[in-house]
């Protein structure tokens, strides 16, 4: 029950800090309530990190060193209450291994979360000035699909969403089970 606590938590933080990631690099104004959540959020985190990983043009490259430092650590500590004898060199290619895994993961759910707000917000409010962030950030994925947008209605976004669901409920779920099956081997 606590290695599910742990790794919910550090699913969560990457979430968010992979958000303001995304959310900087689409220019979304700091005043914006989403932007100071995320940065209140992170900051703790993201702000020691910028020593060692300087942006990388718009990337904040500090958010997503934060996700797999924090990844990382949540692993071991989880092995380390498993297994109280000591890591191994194959425990700790796993926990990096695990810690990859959990990054795309966390940057799918990011994705799937903006796209379903993207659609949400094309419904509800087409003049939100976080849709025109949103858009920056998806329009390149979702312009092959652009005949799906009907009116002011977008569903362009709606491939994406099935093939992000797909790789969260389908192949990543194979991928962590060969994993932990190798791992256990």
């Amino acid at each position: 029950m606590l290695a599910k606590v742990i790794l919910l938590l550090a699913d969560v933080l990457a979430i968010v800090c992979l958000t303001r990631c995304l959310l900087q690099w689409a220019k979304l104004p700091f005043e914006h309530p989403l932007a100071q959540f995320c940065s209140q959020t992170t900051d703790w985190l993201v702000k020691p990190l910028r020593k060692v990983a300087p942006p990388l043009g718009r990337w904040d490259a500090a958010c997503v060193l934060a996700c797999v430092v924090l990844y990382y650590l949540s692993f071991t500590l989880v092995l380390l209450l498993a297994l109280p004898s000591g890591l191994g060199i194959k425990a700790m290619a796993a926990n990096l291994l695990f810690t990859l895994l959990s990054l795309f993961k966390a940057v799918a759910y990011v994705l799937l979360l903006g796209l379903v707000l993207r659609m949400v917000l094309s419904f509800s409010n087409p003049y939100s000035p976080l849709l025109a962030v949103l858009h920056r950030i998806f329009e390149p994925l979702s312009r092959p699909f652009v005949f799906l947008k009907i009116g002011r209605y977008d569903f362009s976004g709606s491939v994406l969403v099935l093939v992000l669901w797909f790789w969260l409920s389908v192949i990543l779920p194979q991928l962590t089970s060969k994993l932990n099956l190798w791992l256990l081997g």
